[in-house]
């Protein structure tokens, strides 16, 4: 019983980690694209 509990309870935690991630990534890039805009720097892409 208390392993199906733990697997459940991991693969929330591997989830939330993984939206974490992407949050972080959502950020960042917002940033990046309004310090681009605000300030009209060329992207060095």
């Amino acid at each position: 019983m208390s392993t199906s509990i733990d697997r459940w309870s991991n693969g929330i935690r591997a989830r939330w980690t993984a939206l974490e991630r992407d949050w972080q990534s959502v950020v960042v890039g917002a940033t990046i694209v309004g310090l681009v805009s605000v300030l009209g720097l060329p992207i060095p892409w």
